[in-house]
């Protein structure tokens, strides 16, 4: 005890000469020693949230050394240490916490709001008893729409009996198909599945139509999850010549043949890429181009936009459909200058800025369906000004050293023979491929340049970056990959996309002018061969057309109205049969009594079911619980 009672008196008069001696003491710097201790801790976590175990290991290894250097080398005290250290660190976490700031307010705000939301959001459903006034339809209208329906439901038993039959049964084995089958908004479901199955079983094509089990023809304007651009017919002609190429190579994998040079030089030519690498879907096509930008260019972040779609990947799908929300992707505002500046401000750490140029038709939202139509609540169309936002992200991802990747999986081929790029006139960086490319096959292609397409590290040996598949250049899919780009890169077909646009523009602008004149409350548009359906006046019930569509002889995905596509085959003839269906469905509507304005505030009557679900939905919680 008197070893360390005569050490502490030591030490003691040691610190204050040592205080007497230093620039800090002279300040009074002793006296906030609490308030820089703080200001460090604040400062430390700043700089390291999301990021602990490396960044802490840094920051910890750095104010040990520095600390050292202080108190040892420099002879400055305790409290004098602290009060430097804490200038550096919050000279470090102002600039860092300006950019996370920046980086908050150019979010996204579905990004933000969705895990919380998600949590909280309740499905419910509505009975049947309320399912036909829930807009505060007199019981004159509710008994017309139940009438309505009965009756659909009747027809349709007699009309698709094969169909419903195969339906129920792969219902059982496959789950896609159940989640597929809920095509209305979700509270609605119930009611409209124990009447309606809007499944088809698809006995063949014929040009735009399709031909299910029982022998009912509809025109198909689903367009296969985008594949279909060029028609049904050409899909049959690239898959058979590919299989004239590829049936004496049988299932030999890992080497390459001329057809798989021959795609290559024809692929060089439409993306302006020299290198290129095969896959076997859009999805991992992506997930090949975020990994070879990450690998080269040493970041981790990328950037995506508020609502775009880039495959089922999780690695890359900020919002609805994925429970493990990604910490290294920035999903930002679209056509926002905050998200310029943000890219601007941390290109130190970002990769890539992944674009779907789809989003120009539905700008900062989530693909429109009709399972969230809850009234006239859709707005897509195509948005002014896009080509010169994609020109200034070209200039500052050049300007920053950051890889502009496109994500023409949908888009390539739909827009334009060289996809967005061609339609824009704005050059990517890497471009990622899928759907058509194939001729009808499952693909995914990635063309880039060779500094960013590299597998390994030039100078550091067990740094390599896995980018393969067993499938990938499968002898039948280059070879229906082959027919279907000698087909594109022929005079005719370039000019055929001028005719569908033709076309297409003077049908959107005839059916919104018949439905005007008739008092149906729908309005076309449309971005290319890309097309919606907007709803021009309030109402609970607008999901039920696509169900008078398919009635009529129209063939639709599942969101229904939301997303509707037209091929390069389509004629006038087509298009004029396409309207007098539309009319058909239109008139069912109306005479069933759906389209009746409805007569409650359908916000306020929406909110009171959501929230009295959230309450029951935490009183079942609770209740469970105890």
């Amino acid at each position: 005890r008197q070893f360390w009672s005569r050490r502490g008196a030591h030490r003691q008069r040691s610190h204050k000469a040592l205080g007497q001696r230093s620039m800090a003491s002279m300040l009074g710097m002793e006296a906030h020693t609490g308030f820089f201790v703080k200001a460090i801790f604040v400062g430390l976590f700043a700089m390291i949230g999301g990021h602990m175990p490396f960044r802490c290991y840094l920051y910890s290894g750095a104010g040990l050394a520095l600390w050292t250097l202080l108190t040892g080398g420099m002879g400055l005290t305790y409290d004098d240490a602290v009060a430097v250290i804490a200038a550096l660190v919050m000279a470090r976490a102002i600039p860092v916490v300006f950019k996370q700031l920046l980086t908050l307010a150019a979010t996204w705000p579905l990004a933000l709001t969705f895990p919380y939301a998600s949590q909280i959001l309740p499905k419910y459903n509505i009975s049947e008893d309320q399912f036909f006034n829930c807009d505060g339809a007199s019981d004159e209208v509710a008994e017309k729409r139940r009438a309505a329906l009965v009756s659909l439901s009747e027809k349709w038993k007699k009309k698709y009996p094969k169909c419903r039959e195969f339906s129920e049964e792969l219902k059982k084995m496959i789950s896609d198909l159940r989640f597929t089958s809920a095509r209305c908004f979700p509270a609605f479901n119930t009611v409209v599945n124990s009447y309606l199955d809007p499944s088809m079983a698809l006995d063949r094509t014929d040009n735009v139509d399709v031909v299910d089990f029982d022998g009912n023809s509809s025109m198909d304007i689903s367009g296969s999850y985008g594949v279909n651009v060029c028609g049904y017919e050409k899909y049959k002609e690239f898959i058979e010549e590919g299989w004239e190429k590829a049936k004496n190579k049988g299932l030999f994998l890992g080497s390459l043949d001329k057809t798989v040079l021959d795609n290559i030089s024809e692929l060089r030519k439409v993306s302006g890429q020299p290198e290129v690498s095969f896959h076997m879907s859009g999805t991992e096509a992506v997930m090949c181009a975020v990994r070879v930008a990450r690998f080269n260019k040493k970041k981790k972040l990328v950037v995506t936009f508020g609502g775009a779609y880039h495959g089922w990947w999780d690695g890359m799908q900020p919002v609805a459909g994925n429970e493990r929300l990604p910490h290294d992707v920035l999903c930002l505002k679209d056509m926002n200058p905050l998200s310029l500046k943000v890219i601007e401000a941390r290109k130190g750490e970002i990769a890539a800025v992944l674009i779907n140029p789809l989003q120009c038709f539905h700008l900062n939202q989530s693909p429109p369906s009709d399972p969230v139509l809850t009234t006239n609540n859709r707005k897509v169309g195509p948005t002014q000004g896009y080509k010169e936002w994609l020109h200034k992200l070209r200039t500052l991802c050049t300007a920053a050293g950051i890889v502009l990747v496109f994500d023409e999986v949908y888009t390539g081929f739909r827009l334009h023979p060289r996809g967005a790029q061609g339609a824009y006139d704005v050059k990517a960086d890497i471009v990622c491929y899928g759907k058509t490319l194939g001729g009808g096959l499952p693909i995914g292609v990635v063309c880039g340049p060779k500094d960013l397409m590299a597998r390994g590290d030039a100078r550091k040996a067990a740094r390599v970056n896995y980018v393969i598949g067993t499938f990938a250049g499968h002898p039948f899919v280059m070879g229906s990959m082959n027919a279907f780009l000698k087909w594109l890169a022929k005079p005719e077909t370039v000019k055929s996309y001028d005719t569908m646009h033709t076309n297409i523009d003077s049908f959107i602008q005839t059916a919104n002018k018949t439905f005007k004149s008739k008092n149906y409350p729908i309005e076309l548009t449309n971005w290319f061969s890309v097309w919606s359906i907007l709803y021009t006046e309030p109402g609970r019930y607008h999901w039920m057309f696509q169900y008078y569509l398919k009635d009529a002889g129209v063939n639709l995905s599942w969101v229904g109205t939301g997303r509707l596509l037209f091929s390069l085959n389509w004629q006038k003839a087509d298009f004029d049969r396409l309207l007098e269906r539309m009319l058909v469905a239109c008139e069912e509507m109306k005479k069933g009594g759906w389209w009746d304005p409805p007569v409650a505030n359908i916000k306020a009557k929406l909110g009171v079911e959501i929230g009295t679900a959230v309450v029951r939905n935490f009183v079942a919680g609770f209740s469970s619980h105890c």
